[in-house]
């Protein structure tokens, strides 16, 4: 006998670095009216061992995550970009295992991503089949990213140079959020009336 429950929700929220998407994430899961589980892309880098993380930039982060500060865009201010290798990408997909096997169990999920490549984003909806899933495009102007980079301590450039890679997958998104024009919780409001997909 089939089961009539519905699939569990999952809100994937998709952008470059400090756009917003982590405080958006937490009032999703203020505002919500059922439980959302949260995994971030910085819930595996907390998993992950430092020499083998992009914070000790040893010889094993290159098999594993590491910044690349190397490139510069066309004005010469800074780009950094997240890297992986065999192991990083292993993890990457452990990861999105992990994070959907909630979903799977009934819970319902809101994955706060930044897509370090655009092949990643079909290994995540492979894993995320058969639920109810609305992908969350989340922008704000890059000064205002910068700024928040600043503030926060996060690496310089690193907004600036996952900008143009991280929606360059080639799927629609459902909803498409500028987290500078509401407050997070209206924001997150207006991200849960939205209409999802079944994948």
């Amino acid at each position: 006998m089939q089961s009539t429950e519905s699939p569990a929700r999952v809100i994937f929220l998709n952008g470059t670095s400090s756009t917003g998407k982590t405080t958006l994430a937490r009032a999703v899961q203020d505002e919500s009216d059922i439980p959302f589980v949260y995994w971030g892309i910085d819930t595996l880098f907390g998993l992950v061992p430092p020499n083998w993380g992009g914070g000790r930039d040893g010889p094993l982060s290159r098999d594993g995550f590491w910044y690349d500060r190397t490139g510069h865009d066309a004005d010469g201010r800074p780009l950094v970009v997240i890297r992986y290798g065999p192991t990083g990408r292993r993890m990457l997909r452990s990861a999105c295992t992990a994070a959907a096997s909630f979903a799977h169990g009934g819970d319902h999920l809101i994955v706060d991503e930044m897509l370090l490549t655009p092949d990643l984003l079909p290994i995540w909806l492979d894993a995320l089949t058969g639920l109810d899933v609305q992908l969350v495009r989340v922008i704000c102007p890059p000064a205002v990213a910068e700024r928040r980079e600043r503030d926060r301590g996060h690496p310089i450039g690193l907004a600036r140079g996952h900008l143009h890679t991280v929606h360059d997958h080639g799927y629609p998104y459902d909803t498409v959020v500028d987290t500078t024009t509401g407050t997070p919780a209206e924001l997150a409001r207006a991200v849960l009336r939205q209409e999802r997909t079944v994948l």
